[in-house]
């Protein structure tokens, strides 16, 4: 768990450049994980990590210390990733062909080996196209609900669901192809 100090946060308020660079170390790795999710490139991660930094050194007069601040950078984090999207939103990224994908509709999650890395797990995720991607982690992972992510990434309802079906299709099939191979 994430803790700042407030002395800490009062000296970034004052543009103490130590302690800007002291909060950058204690934010990074949870700003790291949110980013890795949601983008392939390390250079992309970083982009991002550093345009959340800057807005929670600008919003830090909002901050309210009775809430965890690891909370609400998470929040700041997400924002951004979806900020990002829309930015460099492609409308051919909406439309994945997926002829290319096996029916293993006889399967079962159970069947799967469940002992996957968790490197190999985001891997698996960073696989998938970006806005199949992105919408799979905010609905699985960062607890959006559908109707929020249609808002937020100016897309319909159903592109929301189809999106999130399409990721479990995908995954489901690339879990399978794994077990087939360690069965090898």
């Amino acid at each position: 768990m994430l803790t700042i100090s407030r002395q800490l946060i009062k000296k970034v308020e004052k543009q103490d450049r130590k302690a800007q660079i002291e909060l950058y170390r204690l934010c990074f790795n949870d700003l790291m994980s949110i980013a890795s999710r949601y983008n392939k490139n390390e250079d992309d991660c970083v982009s991002l990590i550093n345009n959340c930094f800057l807005k929670i050194i600008d919003n830090l007069d909002k901050y309210n210390d009775s809430k965890p601040f690891q909370a609400w950078i998470r929040r700041i984090a997400i924002n951004e990733v979806i900020d990002d999207y829309r930015k460099n939103k492609k409308r051919k990224e909406l439309f994945v062909d997926t002829e290319d994908i096996e029916s293993n509709e006889g399967e079962s999650f159970s069947e799967i080996d469940h002992k996957i890395e968790a490197e190999e797990l985001n891997n698996m995720l960073l696989s998938l196209p970006k806005a199949t991607r992105t919408v799979f982690s905010l609905i699985a992972i960062d607890g959006y609900s559908h109707k929020e992510i249609a808002e937020r990434l100016n897309i319909s309802l159903e592109t929301s669901k189809w999106h999130m079906k399409e990721a479990r299709k995908r995954l489901k099939v690339m879990l399978i192809l794994k077990q087939q191979e360690s069965e090898v």
